[in-house]
């Protein structure tokens, strides 16, 4: 019987926590943390380009198509933040 009541119970939790409140999902649209730029306005233009090779393809490498990584920081001291990208198949 306990065991019944706990699982309703826990169900019953489930349900009500997801489903937020109509305000709630409106205001959460309209915050956003990150905004997309043009290249022109950033200065930055860059593209992971990937090449299907035979012996480079996704099938050997699980995470062939998520690009090399990004860093940022003052790399030469001139108090101003230096981006570094680099691609898996880019100079």
């Amino acid at each position: 019987m306990r065991a019944h009541l706990a699982t309703t119970l826990l169900l019953a939790v489930l349900v009500l926590s997801c489903n937020p409140k109509e305000k709630e999902v409106a205001e959460t649209k309209d915050q956003t943390l990150f905004e997309l730029l043009k290249p022109e306005q950033t200065g930055i233009d860059f593209v992971n380009g990937v090449e299907n090779q035979k012996d480079f393809n996704i099938f050997k490498y699980r995470n062939f198509y998520n690009g090399g990584g990004v860093a940022i920081g003052d790399i030469n001291n001139d108090g101003l933040a230096d981006i570094y990208l680099t691609g898996n198949m880019e100079p």
